[in-house]
C-alpha cells in the first residue's frame, strides 16, 4: 500500500498520513489545479455561524459558516468506534506546503485537465480534514468544505464528472508513472447531491492500492471520505449525519 505524503509517494510499510482531499490520488487534478484547498472563509465571503438545511422557498440562499464551526462536524476517533487512531487534526492544514504538489502531473485525461482552468468553480470559501489510521494498514480521510449551497453542488457536479469521465489515465510523482483506474459506484440512500467512485492505483514493483472515494452535500456543507473501501462505506452516512447534527 502507498499514501502521498508532502508530494511524494512512500513505500509500504513508512508511515502514512491521509492529506489534501485526502489523498492526491484520490482527488487527482483537483490537488493539481487548486491545490487540494480552500480560499479562507474571511477572504472570501462573510461565513456565519448557520444552519444546514435547505432554505425555505423564497428565502436567501445560506451562507457558508466558519471554519471553526465548521471543525465541530468533522468525525472523532469517538464516532469512529475502537481500533481507530487520529493521525491528522484541522491544525495540520496550517503547516501544509502550498507547493507540495508541484512534481504531480495528470496525462491521458481531457477532463481532468479541462477542470483546471475552472478552478474557481470548485474552490469553496471555507475547508477543514481529519485522517484516520485502522490496524495495521487501513487509512479513512474526510475533508468537509462550506460554501452556498448552489456553488457546492455546481463544484462537486464539475469534480465527480471530471474524476469519473476517464476509466483509465496516469499521474505521475516527479518521474514515478502511476496508472489510475476508476470506477463509479452507487450512492443509495445518500440523497441527490452524492457521488462515489472507486481508484486503483498501480505502480512500478506491482503494487497497488484501491481508495474509494465518496462525497454528499447536505445544505451549505460538503462532506468527502477518502480511504479504503471497507471504511468509507461504513462511515459516510455517519459522516452525513453529523453534518445535520447542531
Amino acid at each position: 500500500m502507498f499514501i502521498v505524503d508532502n508530494g511524494g509517494w512512500l513505500v509500504p510499510g513508512k508511515q502514512r498520513r491521509i492529506s489534501g482531499t485526502v489523498a492526491v490520488a484520490a482527488c487527482g487534478i483537483l490537488a493539481l489545479a487548486v491545490g487540494c484547498s480552500s480560499t479562507p472563509a474571511t477572504a472570501k465571503h462573510d461565513a456565519t455561524s448557520t444552519a444546514s438545511r435547505a432554505p425555505a422557498a423564497g428565502s436567501p440562499e445560506l451562507k457558508p459558516i466558519r471554519v471553526q464551526q465548521l471543525r465541530h462536524h468533522l468525525l472523532t476517533t469517538d464516532d469512529l468506534g475502537p481500533g481507530y487512531t487520529q493521525t491528522e487534526t484541522p491544525d495540520d492544514e496550517k503547516a501544509a506546503d502550498p507547493h507540495r504538489y508541484d512534481d504531480m502531473g495528470v496525462s491521458g485525461c481531457p477532463a481532468l485537465e479541462e477542470l483546471g482552468k475552472h478552478s474557481d468553480e470548485v474552490r469553496f470559501a471555507a475547508k477543514t480534514s481529519a485522517g484516520f489510521t485502522f490496524g495495521a494498514d487501513s487509512t479513512l480521510g474526510e475533508e468537509l468544505h462550506s460554501d452556498t449551497p448552489s456553488k457546492l453542488a455546481t463544484g462537486l457536479r464539475m469534480l465527480m464528472h471530471a474524476q469519473t469521465s476517464c476509466p483509465t489515465y496516469t499521474m505521475t510523482s516527479g518521474s514515478t508513472p502511476i496508472t489510475v483506474t476508476v470506477r463509479k459506484d452507487k450512492t443509495p440512500g445518500l440523497g441527490p447531491d452524492a457521488y462515489a467512485f472507486t481508484t486503483t492505483l498501480s505502480g512500478p514493483g506491482g503494487w497497488s492500492n484501491v481508495l474509494k472515494t465518496a462525497a454528499a452535500r447536505r445544505g451549505n456543507m460538503l462532506v468527502m471520505l477518502v480511504g479504503a473501501p471497507a471504511l468509507v462505506d461504513r462511515h459516510i452516512q455517519a459522516a452525513i449525519d453529523k453534518l445535520q447534527a447542531n
